[in-house]
């Protein structure tokens, strides 16, 4: 792909706002030559498999990983809401997926994520096990309300 194409194709990517124009947008476009596009280990930060494998299958919601690749997340970030982290998870998030995604290497840790959820939810700030649907539902709850 030219690189003319694949600006104008992230272009018009960028200006997608519906769930039915994310699910029919090919997230291809805005991949660069070399990206693993999702196909990527996350590494163990003590004892957080249970961690890895809720992000794993987040980073696997085709709508919503082309939700935060496109960039869409940034106009709806919400700094005011007291329920959220004024965006701090989301753009975590978001520079999680796009290592996933757009990145060369075949592992990523999920640092940042992790110290920034801890930061809000106590029992996710140590490195012990916990579990994983907990996890993932105060995941998305926290993106709604960063994102609300």
């Amino acid at each position: 792909m030219s690189e003319q194409s694949t600006a104008e194709s992230a272009t018009s990517l960028s200006s997608l706002s519906t769930v039915e124009e994310l699910s029919r947008a090919d997230i291809r476009s805005v991949l660069t030559k070399g990206s693993k596009c999702g196909a990527v280990g996350l590494s163990n930060l003590g004892n957080t498999c249970f961690m890895n494998s809720g992000l794993q299958c987040l980073a696997n919601s085709p709508e919503l990983t082309k939700f935060f690749l496109l960039g869409k997340f940034k106009s709806q970030i919400n700094k005011e809401n007291p329920l959220g982290m004024g965006g701090k998870l989301a753009k975590a998030y978001a520079i999680l997926i796009n290592e996933m995604w757009c990145g060369g290497d075949s592992r990523t840790a999920p640092h940042d994520l992790k110290r920034t959820l801890g930061t809000k939810i106590s029992r996710f700030s140590g490195y012990g096990q916990q579990d994983s649907a907990e996890l993932v539902n105060y995941i998305l709850d926290l993106l709604h309300e960063d994102l609300n």
